[in-house]
């Protein structure tokens, strides 16, 4: 026999992914320290005091979008992990991910850069957090890379590669209804891979 659902325990979950959603949201486009706890509350119809019953502050909040942030590497890190064994294959396939996170979870994306610019210059908890996110992606292309042609070079190479697919996002978003990120991609891939798109 399964449990009974608890509904206060579903609605407590759902109403924290909803508080992690607007802050990503808002971390990206404003960044931390201009985002506030009214903000968050506001963007979801909420009040403040509504987003401090589930958090006790904007800092317990930031941690826990970081920790979602370092999620969101999963399905690189799965398609990583997987014996490839050619080069080109395995970037096509990264743009592939990369374009659907683009159309439907842009934050996650926009976000740790914005996190990573805003707190490069001050050393604490939140930019070693930040480092070790994207240290999933970079060890995991890494390890791919190796696979494929160990090199001394391919942990530059990763740190490079996840750049570059930020800064994609990036332009995508500032030129918005000027050229289509699908466009970008095709233009990174004819830059980095000799397969003909």
């Amino acid at each position: 026999m399964t449990e009974p659902v608890n509904k206060k325990e579903v609605k407590r979950i759902e109403t924290r992914k909803r508080v992690l959603a607007a802050a990503t949201h808002l971390f990206a486009r404003l960044g931390y320290h201009k985002t506030t706890i009214q903000d968050i509350a506001y963007h979801i119809g909420m009040t403040t005091g509504a987003v401090f019953h589930h958090y006790d502050s904007k800092a317990d909040i930031l941690d826990d979008v970081v920790m979602e942030l370092d999620r969101s590497f999963e399905q690189y890190t799965d398609y990583l992990a997987q014996p490839l064994t050619d080069y080109d294959t395995m970037v096509h396939g990264i743009m592939d991910i990369f374009i659907d996170r683009f159309y439907h979870q842009p934050d996650t994306i926009i976000a740790l850069a914005s996190l990573a610019a805003e707190f490069s210059g001050i050393r604490g908890p939140v930019i070693v957090k930040v480092q070790a996110a994207y240290d999933r992606f970079v060890d995991a292309f890494e390890a791919a890379l190796n696979r494929i042609d160990p090199r001394p070079s391919n942990r530059a190479a990763a740190i490079c590669f996840i750049s570059a697919l930020q800064g994609l996002a990036l332009q995508a978003l500032v030129r918005d209804g000027q050229i289509e990120v699908d466009d970008l991609v095709q233009g990174f891939l004819s830059l980095v891979t000799s397969k003909k798109t």
